[in-house]
């Protein structure tokens, strides 16, 4: 009788979220997260690995387990929700957000990109309702009583929800499947090609009379079959199989060596827990035979037999504490092709990567290729060629790796060095705090990996207020495009900026108010061989400035009136220091900086403040450092309507004095009430992180830390410093820099690590470029068209470069 495609299918109907197949087995889908390895330590890996065992072991009998593993070029879903972001953002952004969201459409389309997503189906085994003669076959839909079938859903749920609850303790966070998202990869699974050139189509419940089936819905491309290739529409299928176990040992995370492959696949693993009392009575069977067999004749030993009896007896013993348990497992790789020869050599690289699994074998399927294909499908849990082994062997052959997917919502997207796609929110609500640390050696591409990120995160709504304390002007030429503010702050210019100045809205200064000016005093007061001021003087300063507040209750004091205040002091130490204050008051070049009213405002989102100009006078420089993160610190509790980044470029220099050091951290701490965070820059973690008070300080209130590459350091010191383990520092050891094409750096936020690797779209490589011979090549096009923007002398060189040359 012809049996069609369809009717091989085991799907039945849904009950809820429950899949009832045709035998009257239930089954249940869960999206899972995977975890993320490749930056973890050896012990961190073990543990994981030791969890999903506990996993396998503690799952009733007779229930099946499918990991469904899918890698594709799919992020349709990121991309698209990034682009939405941006919906609103003005319109000089529009040419940004464009060229940045076709080159990831545009690289999605080329498969550049590797997308995982794991899946874990469960099927109950099949309920026996009614007593099956010998000579009976298998009956579909049977019959049965409502009581019966409850009692039954019953149990399988309350199972369900036990292996739920592992794996979250897994960290694999599982999101149930609706019958939609069931429909979904079933449907995908089965018509690949034919979803990609007409879509999903969409799910029909079952609820009229004459609705299709789910089988009838999951199915609608074509099959032929010949010489062990399944041919489905326009690709051509290969399913291989393991088919001997790895030799001698397995280890954790050992099935990362098969999830590596360079190209899209499918890979499932099925598990199902075993009659663990007949097992045993199977081994002990075998146990007798092997001892008979290692007695021997005549008091000769057989050391072969003997040594098989010792194997035999630990594993009774194992399986008798519940420390393991025998399951019957398959695994199966699904490849495609529409190209035959690609297929061929897509089947050479498989085999060769199961053989990397301690000699373990895969094998082609040719006569069972459709058993193989329709048994390895979402939810149906029946694949080819099971083999018995420990639930230990089997967690470490188990599928539950991916890369780390980032935050929920993508703000900045960036490639990681897999090639997936990562979310960077740099203000995910739940992170407790949105400071970052950003470090880098010379020429490892901190000032365009921030011009990146600033380029991404300025485009969200509500737009942003970003404000770059620079020193080099990186950012120049990303605020000619964006309409941003210049601020080059140098000796001859007219900038003042008053550390003493009140909003209108307050009447006498507050606490962080008199430690910014008592951090702005000791850098100016200090000598420079000390760390700072005795306390004693530091106390007498904090009285003077409460006195000079009082003397000017009409406006807001100056630097000046504080220095009048000091030469009338009863103390000798304080009348010092308002000799010292000459240099920084009145007509003098520091004090036209900053003995005066603050006539700055920064009126535009997007502000770069030059430091460079100042380097010749550290003193000053430090003291702007302070007063200005200051100043936008008030800037930004005006308006906690939107997001307000401050980063600071050389941001070690805060800290230089115990006062500056209290105040900063203050910043630091409070800077989220205001919807803001600041993230500081600089060359060498030293600066932050080699005196214990700083690190103890800043990194609990630092969320997010970028690595970049490092060169010529103290590596046992960074490990140390940076509490790194052997395999982390090596992880670091090898970020790359390709000039034009990529850089990586190693991402931390909170306990998590990632690498990332900055591959910039053509446009946002040239706005954001501080090449010098990329420089050269902008300023050559601009003489050759003068009257042109910016943005479009650059959308000439990215995108028309011989018109441009």
């Amino acid at each position: 009788m012809y049996q069609s495609f369809n009717d091989k299918l085991p799907y039945w109907h849904f009950d809820d979220d429950l899949m009832v197949y045709e035998d009257g087995s239930l089954g249940v889908g869960f999206r899972l997260n995977g975890i993320d390895i490749n930056c973890t330590t050896s012990e961190k890996i073990n543990l994981i690995s030791q969890n999903i065992e506990h996993l396998i072991s503690g799952a009733p009998e007779g229930l099946t387990f499918q990991i469904f593993y899918k890698v594709s070029p799919d992020f349709e879903s990121e991309i698209n929700a990034h682009e939405q972001l941006s919906s609103t953002s003005p319109t000089i952004y529009k040419n940004v957000k464009a060229s940045r969201v076709e080159f990831f459409r545009s690289n999605m389309e080329f498969g550049n990109y590797f997308n995982t997503d794991i899946f874990l189906f469960l099927r109950s085994e099949k309920h026996k309702y009614s007593k099956q003669k010998f000579w009976e076959a298998q009956r579909k839909y049977e019959q049965i009583f409502r009581h019966q079938y409850f009692n039954y859903k019953k149990t399988f749920k309350r199972n369900c929800n036990q292996i739920e609850n592992s794996l979250n303790y897994c960290g694999l966070k599982p999101q149930k499947l609706t019958p939609a998202e069931w429909h979904e990869i079933v449907f995908e699974y089965f018509n690949l090609d034919r979803i990609k050139k007409l879509g999903l189509p969409k799910y029909r419940e079952d609820k009229l009379l004459f609705s299709p089936s789910f089988s009838e819905q999951v199915l609608q491309s074509d099959l032929s079959l010949k010489k062990g290739i399944l041919e489905v529409d326009g690709l051509n299928y290969k399913v291989i199989t393991l088919s001997l176990l790895p030799e001698g040992v397995t280890y954790s995370a050992m099935i990362q060596n098969l999830l590596k492959l360079p190209f899209y696949f499918y890979l499932t693993q099925g598990i199902k827990i075993d009659d663990q009392k007949k097992e045993i009575e199977k081994l002990q069977i075998q146990r007798r035979l092997a001892h008979s067999m290692a007695s021997g004749s005549k008091n000769v030993s057989d050391i072969e037999s003997e040594s098989k009896l010792g194997q035999i007896e630990e594993l009774i013993r194992e399986l008798l504490e519940g420390s393991e348990k025998l399951v019957s497992m398959d695994l199966n790789v699904i490849i495609w092709d529409s190209s035959l020869e690609e297929l061929d050599n897509k089947s050479d690289a498989v085999l060769k990567a199961f053989k990397s699994l301690n000699q373990s074998e895969g094998l082609i399927e040719m006569h069972p290729v459709l058993d193989a294909f329709i048994g390895s499908g979402p939810g149906v849990c029946r694949g080819l060629r099971p083999k018995k082994l420990k639930s230990s062997n089997a967690a470490h052959l188990l599928p539950a790796y991916g890369n780390w997917k980032g935050n929920s919502t993508p703000v900045c997207l960036l490639p990681t060095r897999d090639y997936s796609l990562f979310s960077l929110d740099p203000f995910a609500k739940e992170l407790p705090n949105w400071n970052g640390l950003i470090f880098g050696g010379s020429g490892a591409g901190k000032s365009f990996t921030i011009c990146q990120l600033m380029l991404q995160f300025y485009g969200q709504n509500p737009t942003p207020k970003i404000v770059w304390i620079d020193n080099g002007a990186s950012s120049q030429r990303l605020l000619e495009v964006l309409d941003g503010e210049f601020i080059d702050l140098n000796i001859d210019s007219s900038i003042c900026l008053n550390m003493f100045e009140l909003d209108d809205s307050e009447k006498k200064p507050t606490t962080s108010k008199i430690k910014l000016i008592l951090a702005a005093l000791e850098s100016i007061l200090k000598d420079d061989d000390s760390k700072g001021l005795p306390k004693r003087d530091k106390a007498l300063l904090e009285e003077a400035i409460f006195k000079t507040y009082e003397n000017c209750k009409k406006i807001s004091p100056t630097l000046g009136d504080f220095k009048k205040v000091l030469e009338t002091h009863s103390h000798p130490d304080m009348k010092k220091y308002a000799e010292i204050l000459y240099s920084w008051t009145g007509n003098t070049a520091f004090g036209k900086m900053l003995d005066g009213q603050s006539n700055i405002k920064l009126s535009k989102d997007l502000v770069t403040i030059e430091m460079k100009g100042l380097d010749t006078y550290p003193e000053l420089q430090n003291v702007f450092l302070l007063l200005f993160t200051d100043y936008i610190k008030n800037e930004a509790s005006k308006d906690t309507s939107r997001p307000y980044l401050l980063i600071i470029d050389e941001a070690w220099k805060l800290f230089e004095t115990p006062s500056g050091l209290s105040f900063t951290l203050e910043a630091y701490r409070t800077f989220r009430k205001f919807n803001g965070g600041i993230w500081c820059i600089s060359q060498n973690y030293k600066d932050f992180l080699s005196n214990q008070d700083i690190k103890n300080a800043v990194f609990p209130n630092t969320s997010s830390v970028f690595i970049l590459r490092q060169r010529k350091i103290d590596w046992d010191d960074f490990g140390k410093t940076m509490d790194f383990s052997l395999d982390e520092v090596e992880t670091i050891k090898s970020l790359e820099l390709v000039k034009g094409e990529y850089s990586e750096f190693l991402y931390m936020q909170d306990e998590n690590k990632i690498i990332l690797r900055l591959i910039p779209d053509p446009l946002s490589y040239w706005i954001c470029t501080t090449d010098g011979h990329d420089k050269a090549m902008i300023q050559k096009v601009k003489n050759k068209f003068p009257d042109l923007p910016t943005i479009e002398i650059l959308k000439k060189i990215a995108f028309d470069p011989k018109e441009a040359s």
